[in-house]
């Protein structure tokens, strides 16, 4: 089920970016080094929850809901699909704020798998919003 949500590290760069919906998943540490990956549920069963403080929580959001914050927040649109000539995935995106009627979505390099385009497109979408 881990497959599902945002790494850790991409989790902490939406975390900065200013992501701050309710997730289902989230990433912790009692240490402050090794960063382990637990549900909500799970979470309530950790004795140290209270000591752990909110430095030591990040939010875990779903794939979908870091695309959905993307698209509300800033306009992106993103979707990933496969061509039939070469087999491979791809992912597009576009700025449904800044784009004019006759554009087309930016077309991305190739990728293997979905998983791979999918995490390539939020890498992307990140770096963009960074670099506004």
């Amino acid at each position: 089920m881990e497959k599902e949500f945002v790494p850790y590290k991409l989790a902490l760069e939406l975390k900065e970016l200013g992501f701050d919906e309710p997730c289902l998943g989230h990433y912790y540490t009692l240490d402050g080094e090794q960063w382990k990956f637990a549900t909500e549920r799970h979470l309530e069963f950790i004795d140290a929850l209270d000591e752990i403080g909110k430095d030591f929580i990040v939010d875990a959001p779903l794939y979908q809901q870091a695309f959905r914050w993307f698209r509300e927040k800033y306009g992106y649109n993103c979707f990933v699909t496969s061509s039939i000539l070469d087999g491979k995935w791809y992912y597009f995106r576009e700025n449904l704020n800044d784009r004019e009627d006759d554009s087309e979505p930016e077309l991305t390099p190739k990728f293997d798998t979905y998983e791979e385009a999918e995490l390539a497109c939020l890498k992307k979408l990140i770096e963009i919003v960074k670099n506004k």
